[in-house]
Formats: C-alpha cells, structure tokens, sequence
C-alpha cells in the first residue's frame, strides 16, 4: 500500500512522497526517485541559505550602525576644525584691527602735535604783533 503527501517548499518545489515498505522510504520528484539523504541535505541548505541571510542581515545592520557612529565623528570633527579656524581668523582679524586702529591714533596725534605746534609758532607770532602795535600806539600818544 502506497501512501502519497504532497510537500511544498520554499520554492514552490511539490515532491510527491511514496512508501515502498516500512524500512525503505523514496521521495519521487518530477519522475525522479529521490532519496531521504537528498531532502536533508535540500533541508539543511535551505537552513543554511537562511542563516546566512540572517547573518548577512546582522553584518549590515553593524556596518550601517558603524558608518552612521564614523559619520558623527567626522561631522564633530569638522564641527571643532570650523570652530577653531574660525577662532584663529576672529583673532587674526581683531589683531589686524588693533595694528590699524594704532596706526590711525598715531596718525592722528601726529596731525595734532604738527597744527598745535604751528599754533604755539603762531602764538608767539601773534603775540609780537600785538606788543608792536601796543608799543607804537604808545608812541603815538
């Protein structure tokens, strides 16, 4: 007496069971006879096909894990460079700044010791005119 079950596979793969006696079983696919061995090694590559994806899966997820971890660091990295450069240069620019205003004070006190001392050359100019006016109308009284 044969007893006959359809399986199906993963892959839609319909293998056709018949029991020959009880010590001896065969497995008919697609006019073939095919024995147990055969299905558990089919078995068991299918196991192992899905504990690769598995772990093909867990690789990836490590790896998107590690480059977004990398990325954070190369964007804090950047983040403290941009930081630091533009420290250096707001620095450079008040440095600038200072030699600029000194130059502009130095300038400007040397405009005003040149116009006080043309005042203080005029003073004295001034002031021997007025004497020589005072002195002449005294004499004219």
């Amino acid at each position: 007496m044969d007893i006959v079950i359809l399986l199906t596979f993963k892959y839609e793969l319909f293998i056709v069971i018949s029991k020959v006696n009880m010590f001896s079983l065969k497995i008919i696919k697609g006019g073939d006879i095919v024995s147990i061995e055969v299905i558990k090694v089919i078995k068991e590559a299918e196991e192992e096909a899905e504990r690769i994806k598995k772990e093909a899966s867990l690789k990836a997820r490590q790896i998107i894990t590690n480059a977004n971890a990398k990325a954070s660091q190369i964007l804090e990295e950047a983040y403290k460079s941009a930081e630091s450069k533009s420290s250096d240069a707001t620095k450079a620019a008040e440095s600038e700044g200072q030699i600029l205003y000194d130059d502009i004070i130095n300038e400007a006190s040397m405009g005003c010791e040149n116009i006080l001392s043309n005042a203080e050359s005029k003073m004295d100019n001034a002031a021997s005119i007025i004497l020589e006016r005072i002195v002449k109308a005294g004499v004219n009284s």
